[in-house]
């Protein structure tokens, strides 16, 4: 979900004014922005106020509550998501979909007449998630263990963020090429392009790869998720901890909804769920399965 700006806030954001922004976010996104985030978001914000050249916060917040100002309602959701991502973080997520996902998955006689592995990656952010999802299905497809098994399987990844800016970057699939520090060299040569002449120093995600990825703009707070389940697993990392636990809870179990019988729920190393172990059941490093209904 952007950094903050490292310069010093050119405006002041008052109390008022952060509670009307506070409020405006929250409904349109979930997120709720704690006590303390008034120098963040006023620095966040300065970006629109210098675009309009505006000298107040107050001047910015009367253009959104005006009508027919959704393009700008979306400029200002891309100023307060963040968007801190990697290249296989949380590698034990990964290890755990090639080692015990992949082939209960191959092995299940129920799935034989449907050969697709659906994945959802939710707040999928530049696109680093979902790219390290499709290496690691495609790795344990070929693998010399899974080959007889994995003839005909599809692969398909479904991709979501509600910033329309990080999804342009996901989309192009280029990237600073030592962001693929974490990423194995044969991997490396076998999923990336490397840049030549103006394009030295950056690598780009081949289209072999790609057309396995499906990237979409999706608001978690709108009523219909336009996606297609069931899915297989649903990564929903490093996102929970913006919301509010009540928002949490809606948006989990709507995930859970959509997840095959038995499916899987990844989040971030620092979220937890208890009140929802009924629903899903927690394994370890923060995976949840989706329990039997009786």
């Amino acid at each position: 979900m952007p950094a903050v700006d490292s310069g010093t806030a050119l405006y002041s954001l008052n109390e008022r004014e952060f509670q009307l922004f506070r409020s405006l976010i929250h409904s349109r996104t979930g997120i709720w922005l704690r006590d303390g985030k008034q120098i963040m978001l006023a620095s966040r914000l300065g970006r629109r106020l210098r675009h309009y050249g505006m000298t107040s916060f107050a001047e910015y917040y009367q253009l959104l509550q005006a009508g027919g100002n959704e393009g700008e309602i979306g400029e200002l959701i891309n100023c307060v998501t963040t968007n801190k991502t990697s290249f296989f973080r949380e590698q034990h997520h990964f290890d755990f979909l090639a080692q015990t996902v992949v082939p209960e998955i191959l092995s299940s006689p129920t799935r034989s007449h449907a050969k697709t592995i659906s994945i959802w990656s939710a707040a999928c952010s530049t696109g680093e998630e979902p790219y390290s999802i499709a290496i690691t299905l495609q790795e344990a497809l070929r693998g010399p263990r899974a080959y007889s098994a994995s003839s005909g399987w599809q692969i398909h990844i479904t991709a979501s963020d509600i910033d329309t800016r990080v999804l342009e970057t996901a989309q192009q699939g280029i990237y600073d090429s030592n962001i693929l520090d974490s990423v194995p060299l044969d991997c490396q040569k076998r999923y990336f392009l490397r840049g030549k002449g103006t394009m030295e120093g950056c690598v780009k995600v081949k289209d072999t790869l790609k057309s396995m990825v499906e990237f979409q703009r999706i608001n978690l707070m709108d009523a219909v998720w336009p996606l297609k389940g069931p899915f297989d697993v649903i990564f929903f990392r490093n996102a929970l901890i913006y919301f509010q636990q009540e928002t949490q809870d809606a948006f989990l179990r709507r995930m859970a909804r959509l997840l095959r019988p038995r499916g899987y729920l990844f989040l971030g190393h620092s979220e937890h769920i208890p009140w929802l172990h009924d629903l899903l059941e927690p394994l370890n490093k923060t995976m949840y399965r989706l329990r039997n209904h009786k």
